[in-house]
C-alpha cells in the first residue's frame, strides 16, 4: 500500500470539556503536530463536570488552527472520582483505544506515534505492543512534565521509544532513575502559539474594559486560597494599594472565597474575572498588563521540574514579567528577560513590581528581550524539532 501521512495519537488523561492549563497544552500540542503534516488525533475521557462545554466548541474555545480530530471516550467518571477508580477506568478506556488504533493501522503502511503525559495510560499500548510485537508498529513517547518515583514509572520509561522532557533538569533526573542515552530525549520547554492577531495594550484594555490609570498587575492561572501563589500575590496587592491587581480564572466558589479574603484583609485593589470557558479570551488580559506575575512556590509545585506554561505566554506579550528564579526555568529565563525576585515573600514581590513600574526603560528592555527569546519556542518551531525527534526514535 502506498505510504500515507504519519499518524499521531495523543492520549490525554483530562476531559477537554473544561479548558484549563493542562488541557490547553494537550490540544495545542496536537494542533502543532497537525501543522507539520501529521494526521493528529487527541483521545480523552469524558468526565462529568458542572458547566461542561460541548465537544463541538473545542476548536474555537481552544484556538485550534489546523485539522485535529478529537475522540471522546465515554466513561462513568465524575469530577471528584477517586484516584484508584479513575486510574482503573482510564486503563480500560485506553486499552480499547490502543486496540482500535492497532486495528485501524494494521494494513496501513505509515508511521504511527502514541504520546501521553500520563505514565499509567501508556501501559495499555506498551503491553499491546509487547504482545503483538512486529504487528503493532507504533512508536510510544512519554511527555515528561516531571519525574515520578516507583516501579511503574521506571517500567514505562524503559519501554518507551522516546521521551519529550519538560526541561533539561527533568531529563537529567530521569537519566539518574533510568540511564537512557541522550538520543532518547527531546525537550518541550513550554512552547506557546504564534499570536498573529495580538492587539496593542490600549486596545486590549478596551476589550477587557479596564479604564483606570492605575498600573495594572496581572496574574492568569489557577485561582484559590489553597494556592500559596495566589495568597502571596493578594498580600502583595495589600502592600501596593495604588496598583490594580487582576486575576483571571476561578470557579464561583473560589472567586467568592477570594472576595471574602480581600474583605477580611482590607484589600480593595483586586479584580476577579472568574473562569473563561473560551480560553482564547485570556490573551487580552495578558496584553493589557503593565506587569505580569508568576509567583509559584515550592509549597504548590516541584520547582525543580515544573515549568509553568503561563511564563512563556507572558514572555510573548512584550510586557515585563516578574518571577522567582527556580531551577526548572533556567533553560529559558535569565536576568536579561525577566526580573527575578526572592520566593515566598510578598515584600520582595512588591518591591520587584514597583521597580518595573517606576523604571520603564528596564521594563521595556526585559520585555523586548523576552519576546526575542521566546520566538524559537513557538509551537510550530518546537513541533518541527519534535517531528525530527519522532522520526529518529
Amino acid at each position: 500500500m502506498k505510504n500515507s501521512k504519519p499518524a499521531l495519537y495523543l492520549f490525554s488523561p483530562y476531559c477537554l470539556l473544561r479548558p484549563t492549563t493542562n488541557r490547553i497544552f494537550d490540544v495545542r500540542l496536537v494542533d502543532a503536530f497537525a501543522g507539520v503534516a501529521l494526521e493528529s488525533e487527541i483521545i480523552y475521557p469524558y468526565t462529568f463536570m458542572k458547566d461542561n462545554i460541548s465537544s463541538k466548541q473545542i476548536e474555537s474555545y481552544y484556538g485550534v488552527k489546523h485539522h485535529v480530530k478529537s475522540r471522546l471516550q465515554y466513561t462513568p467518571l465524575r469530577e471528584h472520582s477517586g484516584k484508584s477508580w479513575r486510574t482503573f477506568v482510564l486503563m480500560i478506556s485506553f486499552f480499547f483505544s490502543s486496540l482500535r488504533i492497532f486495528v485501524n493501522e494494521l494494513f496501513k503502511n505509515r508511521k504511527v506515534y502514541i504520546l501521553s503525559r500520563d505514565v499509567k495510560i501508556l501501559i495499555p499500548p506498551l503491553l499491546l505492543k509487547g504482545l503483538l510485537r512486529g504487528f503493532f508498529k507504533v512508536k510510544i513517547v512519554y511527555l515528561a512534565p516531571e519525574v515520578k518515583s516507583g516501579k511503574i514509572f521506571e517500567w514505562v520509561i524503559r519501554r518507551c521509544d522516546g521521551i519529550i522532557a519538560g526541561t533539561t533538569l527533568t531529563k537529567e533526573r530521569i537519566q539518574k532513575v533510568v540511564p537512557l542515552p541522550e538520543e532518547k530525549f527531546a525537550l518541550s520547554l513550554a512552547p506557546v502559539p504564534i499570536y498573529e492577531k495580538d492587539c496593542s495594550k490600549s486596545e486590549a484594555r478596551k476589550k477587557i474594559q479596564y479604564h483606570k490609570t492605575n498600573p495594572l498587575i496581572v496574574y492568569t492561572g489557577k485561582l484559590g486560597l489553597d494556592i500559596h501563589e495566589v495568597k502571596y500575590i493578594l498580600q502583595t496587592a495589600k502592600l501596593l494599594p495604588d496598583y490594580q491587581f487582576l486575576f483571571t480564572g476561578g470557579r464561583p466558589s473560589a472567586v467568592d472565597a477570594v472576595k471574602n479574603y480581600c474583605i477580611e484583609e482590607k484589600i480593595d485593589n483586586v479584580i476577579l474575572t472568574g473562569f473563561f470557558t473560551d480560553s482564547t479570551r485570556i490573551r487580552s488580559y495578558q496584553l493589557a498588563a503593565d506587569v505580569l506575575v508568576s509567583y509559584y512556590t515550592s509549597k504548590d509545585h516541584m520547582v525543580e521540574y515544573n515549568y509553568p506554561q503561563k511564563i512563556n505566554e507572558y514572555l510573548s506579550t512584550k510586557n515585563p514579567v516578574v518571577t522567582p528564579d527556580f531551577p526548572a526555568t533556567k533553560d529559558v529565563l535569565n536576568n536579561s528577560n525577566v526580573l527575578f525576585v526572592a520566593p515566598d515573600q510578598p515584600e520582595a514581590l512588591a518591591k520587584g513590581i514597583k521597580k518595573l513600574i517606576e523604571d520603564p526603560a528596564l521594563s521595556n528592555r526585559l520585555a523586548q528581550q523576552a519576546f526575542k527569546d521566546i520566538q524559537p519556542l513557538s509551537f510550530p518551531s518546537r513541533a518541527a524539532v519534535w517531528l525530527r525527534f519522532l522520526e529518529g526514535v
